[in-house]
C-alpha cells in the first residue's frame, strides 16, 4: 500500500469544482459544529468531493444520500460527533442537498 489511497485531499482546490454557494452553504454548516476548522477540513473536501461527483449520478436523491451518510459517520468515527449534533447536522445537510437538487 504506498498510502495514497487512504488519502483525504485537504483543500477544495484539490477536488472538482463545486459551485461557490454550495462551499459557502457548507461553511456556515460546519462553523456550528464545536470542532476547529482544521480538524474538518478533510472532512469538507472529501464531502464536497462527492457532491462534485454526484453531478454525474442517475439518482441524485441516493447519491446526496450516500455523500451526507459518509460525512455523519466520519464525523462520528474521527471526531467523536455526538448523536444530537449529528442529527442536527443531517437536517443541516439534507436542506443543502435539497437546495442543490433545485438549482440543477
Amino acid at each position: 500500500m504506498s498510502g495514497t489511497e487512504n488519502a483525504h485531499p485537504t483543500s477544495t482546490e484539490e477536488t472538482p469544482a463545486a459551485p461557490g454557494w454550495v462551499e459557502d452553504s457548507l461553511d456556515r454548516i460546519l462553523a456550528t459544529l464545536p470542532f476547529p476548522a482544521d480538524k474538518l477540513a478533510p472532512f469538507r473536501a472529501s464531502y464536497l468531493d462527492c457532491l462534485a461527483g454526484c453531478g454525474r449520478a442517475a439518482d441524485l436523491d441516493s447519491a446526496h444520500d450516500a455523500c451526507r451518510q459518509g460525512l455523519l459517520r466520519a464525523l462520528q468515527d474521527g471526531l467523536d460527533m455526538d448523536a444530537e449534533t449529528s442529527r442536527a447536522l443531517e437536517q443541516k445537510l439534507e436542506k443543502l442537498e435539497l437546495d442543490i437538487s433545485s438549482a440543477i
